[in-house]
């Protein structure tokens, strides 16, 4: 049973896949809100000036494929923020987060979501809107 309320059209929070319910989606919300109760502070992803070597293990194209504006390493975590390009109903909402282990290349992303504004406790170092 779901222990949070969702809007099937402008949502607060969506999960990922959207079609997913009950206490899976329950599950990906709590972590959610984990890492959107902590003070961060997203670096930008420099896609003109791209390292060479890579940034968290992935090529540039993965980031450019993904979406991923911003990054940032807390609590020994990666964390990359989704910026959409394609937000808002039908679409899903404006940002996505997705973690692993801290320096874990050879771990899968998680994904915990979809959601419409930044929350409170992070920041980034650009200006956004």
């Amino acid at each position: 049973m779901a222990i949070y309320r969702r809007d099937e059209v402008l949502p607060d929070w969506e999960p990922i896949p959207w079609t997913l319910s009950g206490e899976h989606a329950d599950a990906q919300e709590r972590e959610f809100h984990l890492r959107a109760g902590k003070a961060i502070l997203w670096s930008p992803v420099p896609l003109r000036a791209f390292p060479s070597g890579g940034l968290l293990g992935q090529d540039r194209s993965w980031f450019v494929a993904n979406d991923v504006a911003f990054v940032a390493t807390v609590d020994g975590e990666d964390l990359v923020l989704i910026d959409n390009t394609w937000f808002g109903f039908p679409d899903p909402p404006r940002w996505g987060l997705a973690t692993r282990p801290a320096d874990r290349f050879d771990l899968p992303w998680r994904s915990w979501g979809h959601f419409p504004d930044l929350p409170q406790a992070w920041s980034t170092q650009a200006n956004i809107d």
